[in-house]
């Protein structure tokens, strides 16, 4: 099982110089927990979760603030060739909820994958016994 069978292929993502309030309502309108951030390059440069743009409503509130002001970085990335237990396992390491997917460390995203990717595996494993 390879991380390129679950994740969910070219993701969503937003620029980090574009105002929070947007990501929140993309993420709303989209239904997603993450969403990439990345540079003018389209290089991923960090992640925003919902928990970062309920933050950072109560923080800024109307104020406009940057996607970059609230976003984790650095990113951790894998590569769509990975085992899907090295996702689990990093994942579950780092304390985080997804991995953008990329095959040159995070310059080119391809994907990503996330806790819920890893449940609709593990129901597939679990139905398959």
């Amino acid at each position: 099982m390879h991380v390129s069978d679950y994740m969910t292929a070219t993701p969503i993502t937003i620029e980090t110089s574009a105002d929070y309030q947007e990501a929140f309502q993309i993420m709303e309108e989209r239904n997603l927990h993450h969403l990439p951030v990345v540079d003018a390059e389209g290089g991923v440069i960090g992640i925003l979760t919902r928990r970062d743009l309920q933050l950072a409503a109560r923080c800024f509130k109307e104020a406009p603030a940057e996607v970059g002001e609230v976003m984790h970085s650095p990113v951790t990335t894998i590569t769509p060739d990975a085992d899907l237990a090295a996702a689990v396992e990093r994942m579950r390491s780092d304390r985080i909820g997804c991995l953008p997917v990329s095959t040159d460390g995070g310059q080119n995203i391809v994907g990503i994958i996330t806790e819920t990717d890893l449940l609709r595996a593990l129901a597939q494993l679990l139905a398959e016994r």
